[in-house]
């Protein structure tokens, strides 16, 4: 599985801690001299643009799994395109920032290394001048549960509203991380499901969008239900108009006129077709003057 989102770098002195931890990567002992080091937000517990969010177990599983791991460009696969390796993760909460279900925002960031050499001047100047930003990181989950039932395996679809309730999935069990890419735009699907969620802005406005869908949907369900009603008069009281034109006339009306004319509608229908009693017509009482004893 491939996400995509927009990393955030931060570039700053090498502290002995850190050396240590990036040491701990590297067959010869690296000195500050050598090193160029910089952050990322590798990935976060918000919906995405696919409708799919990262559970808190599966951060703090990336957690542990992304440490060692290298970073490439465009999710090669040829040695010559790693660029740089991660020597520390940390999983952050900002209590201040809420996800758009209501959860405290939560992110995975990560601090990596690359060698100060002439191949990699270019990489070091783009990473500075925010020209390389948006980070896809490839793991293996093997759940994903739905927020409508709670189930991994359901008839819901992500990014329907069910009620007042947005049905997007919970990426759970995630057991391995493969890489962390910087690429140019976001990945398209290839052995796994590929992500874009670099603005929190871009889901915030397809969340709106979904919700916008759901009102027009009751609308466009509400008005075909008063076309209904409008042609149905039209065949009883003006049996001579074809539905075509019948429906030309409906079509040109708006909700309040097609409401006037349903109205008219069933008013002259009830004075045309008066409703009827099915047992038919009490007859009136004979003067027969036997007929108390008739059954």
């Amino acid at each position: 599985m491939v996400k995509n989102y927009e990393a955030q770098t931060e570039c700053g002195k090498i502290s002995d801690e850190e050396l240590e931890l990036i040491n701990r990567q590297s067959l010869k002992k690296l000195s500050a001299d050598d090193i160029y080091t910089f952050s990322v937000i590798l990935c976060d517990n918000e919906i995405d643009r696919d409708f799919e969010v990262f559970s808190d177990e599966a951060l703090k599983n990336l957690e542990k799994l992304f440490i060692g791991k290298t970073g490439i460009l465009n999710h090669s696969n040829r040695s010559e395109d790693q660029i740089c390796r991660t020597y520390k993760t940390e999983l952050l909460c900002d209590s201040n920032r809420k996800t758009e279900y209501g959860e405290d925002y939560k992110y995975l960031k990560a601090w990596c290394y690359t060698v100060k050499s002439a191949k990699n001047e270019d990489l070091i100047r783009d990473i500075e001048s925010g020209i390389k930003k948006e980070v896809s990181v490839s793991c293996n989950c093997s759940e994903k549960v739905c927020s409508v039932c709670g189930e991994s395996i359901c008839e819901h679809k992500a990014g329907k509203f069910y009620g007042d309730t947005l049905c997007f999935k919970h990426i759970n069990g995630v057991t391995d991380a493969y890489e962390w890419s910087f690429v140019a735009v976001p990945a398209q699907r290839n052995a796994g499901v590929t992500k874009s969620v670099s603005q929190k802005e871009n889901t915030h406005s397809q969340i709106q969008k979904a919700k916008t869908e759901k009102d027009l949907s009751f609308a466009e369900q509400y008005r075909n239900e008063m076309k209904a009603r409008a042609q149905k008069g039209f065949s009883m009281l003006f049996p001579e108009l074809s539905s075509e034109t019948a429906d030309c006339i409906i079509n040109l009306c708006n909700a309040n006129i097609l409401s006037e004319l349903i109205g008219s509608f069933e008013k002259k229908t009830a004075k045309v077709f008066p409703v009827k009693s099915q047992f038919g017509e009490r007859k009136s009482e004979t003067n027969d003057i036997n007929s108390q004893f008739k059954f």
